[in-house]
């Protein structure tokens, strides 16, 4: 029922003014009655405009005075709600007063307010019938006809309006678009067409032409409008623009270029050209040139931060902006960013990118700015803490950022992996484990962060002389099993421990597959060996730790010794 009423509302804005002269007083809603009773109310309009012209007074007789108060009774009823009353009220005046058009007319609202619409329609046609050519009669037909998709009906009776009223150029408009509503976008230009003939080439109807034609894949009809519009409006560049937008779309560059230096040479300020230009570039397979445009319009002080993000994020994809294009992307992100004073909501954006290119001390400048703003969200931290991991160097940023994390996200485990970070750089292995163990009793999802804990427990375990860190050990090369720092380590402590001496051969031997010449796997191999009683073999794989790094004393150490059980 809703739909109607809204359909209802839009049909005529007859109703709307009868329903304010009501309010005001009964006596201007007479006088609207007589003259649409009377059925000769004449409209004149210009370029839109309505107005009524005022007509000789029509005699009035004592019938037409009772059929009037009627229709005023009628009203009444209607607009307190009272419908049923209503409806009965203007039936009889049309049992009573057969050519009372007002009558039907406010019966045909009454249907379609109740969803009756075949009912509504025959009873506005009576209506039109009846007043001959009142406007706003046929303006409610055509809304009904419109309602209910009946295209051809609508067409005809906007063709009535039309030719009733010329110079109403709303009426054409309505009438190209009932056409276009049954399909015939050629229909829909011919009356476009007629506008043009009257008041000369404008923005409105070429535009609109423009875009039928492209419509119906008439690309050279789309284009000859927009060169008459360009022609006719010389100092607007914007119609250019569009021409070359046209040309563009049907992959005539050429042309396209031409438009744009016009567009350029008019505007050489307007940030908009340089990325239409950087469009065309992109598309010609000039990138430099492109990047040039680009940055030139990203500069640009007038567009907010969330103005050049956009712009940015539409030029490049993804896999563009961080793979094939990544150079100019990232030079473009810092161009957008620099000097905006609503950059804080990309702040964490740009501190991914930043992440991205290892430059860790200005991302992290960058994810505590976005913080600044709002930190409660999780990602930004996140990342925080991956980026002063990767730093390491400064373990008081990394103790006061996990810390902080510690108390806003309790239940994930990043924030205590990288605190344990801290302890084990600091030595403090048996806080480092406590942490450690709290991240691995909030689970892995996923297995995110699994094989580091893992692995980090199984170092604070190795440090502390626990063969817990066997067990560790094992976990961690069970989901990362080429890890050659692992594999070493483990390997090491079974030879310290001289247990299952075969195991830490063949992983050793994996180690240095992976980096031959890394004195401290070198060093690993040769112990183990030397463990195993194999002093011999041994000789030549300390020797050539010695080689890369004979200042550890540790190295000397088992050189002496290997050196020692090679001569007996």
């Amino acid at each position: 029922m809703l739909q109607y009423i809204k359909a209802i509302k839009e049909m005529c804005e007859l109703n709307h003014r009868l329903m304010s002269l009501l309010k005001r007083g009964m006596l201007a809603w007479v006088v609207l009655c007589i003259a649409s009773c009377g059925g000769k109310k004449e409209l004149a309009s210009s370029a839109g405009s309505r107005k009524i012209e005022r007509k000789p007074m029509v005699e009035t007789t004592d019938e037409r005075l009772k059929s009037e108060a009627m229709l005023i009774d009628a009203k009444m009823k209607q607009e307190l709600g009272k419908e049923s009353e209503a409806y009965r009220q203007y039936s009889a005046i049309i049992g009573t007063y057969p050519d009372n058009d007002a009558a039907y007319y406010e019966l045909s609202r009454l249907y379609a307010q109740n969803g009756m619409i075949d009912s509504a329609i025959a009873f506005a046609n009576k209506a039109v019938e009846l007043s001959g050519d009142n406007v706003w009669y046929m303006l409610n037909v055509a809304s009904l006809y419109r309602f209910t998709k009946q295209s051809e009906a609508a067409i005809k009776t906007w063709e009535r309006i039309v030719s009733a009223h010329p110079e109403t150029l709303e009426y054409y408009y309505e009438l190209s678009d009932a056409y276009l509503n049954n399909g015939d976008v050629k229909g829909a230009i011919a009356v476009l067409n007629r506008v043009e003939k009257k008041v000369g080439v404008t923005a409105t109807v070429s535009t609109q032409k423009a875009k039928l034609w492209s419509h119906i894949g008439k690309e050279d009809k789309a284009m000859q409008e927009l060169e008459a519009l360009a022609r006719t409006l010389p100092n607007d560049s914007k119609y250019n623009a569009m021409l070359a937008e046209h040309y563009m779309n049907s992959g005539n560059y050429a042309k396209a270029k031409e438009c744009y230096d016009r567009v350029l040479k008019a505007n050489p300020d307007d940030e908009y050209i340089h990325i239409s230009l950087a469009e065309y570039y992109k598309t010609t397979k000039q990138p430099e040139k492109a990047y040039e445009e680009l940055k030139i319009a990203l500069a640009q002080k007038n567009l907010s931060t969330t103005n050049k993000m956009q712009i940015l994020t539409n030029f490049y994809s993804k896999e563009e902006f961080y793979g094939k294009y990544s150079k100019y992307g990232y030079e473009l992100l810092e161009v957008a960013m620099r000097g905006c004073d609503d950059s804080t909501s990309f702040a964490a954006f740009y501190g991914d990118v930043l992440m991205r290119q290892k430059k860790y001390d200005e991302a992290v400048r960058w994810f505590e700015k976005s913080i600044s703003a709002d930190s409660s969200d999780y990602g930004v931290w996140e990342a925080l803490l991956i980026t002063d991991i990767s730093m390491t160097a400064d373990t008081t940023v990394l103790r006061n950022h996990a810390t902080r994390a510690i108390r806003l996200f309790p239940l994930n485990n990043l924030p205590y992996y990288a605190l344990s970070v801290v302890e084990h750089v600091e030595g403090n292995y048996d806080e480092a484990i406590r942490l450690m163990k709290r991240c691995e009793s909030l689970g892995f999802p996923n297995g995110y962060l699994e094989a580091e804990t893992y692995n980090l427990l199984a170092e604070c375990y190795n440090r502390t002389d626990d063969t817990l860190c066997y067990a560790y050990y094992e976990r961690y090369l069970k989901i990362r099993p080429d890890d050659p720092d692992a594999l070493n380590s483990y390997a090491y402590r079974l030879a310290i421990d001289k247990r299952n001496l075969e195991k830490a051969e063949l992983m050793s031997r994996k180690s240095l597959k992976i980096e031959p010449d890394n004195p401290y796997y070198l060093d690993t191999y040769a112990w183990v060996l030397h463990q195993m009683g194999r002093d011999a073999e041994a000789l030549k794989y300390i020797e050539r730790a010695m080689q890369r790094d004979g200042e550890s004393d540790e190295v000397r150490e088992h050189f002496e010794a290997i050196k020692q059980g090679a001569t007996k």
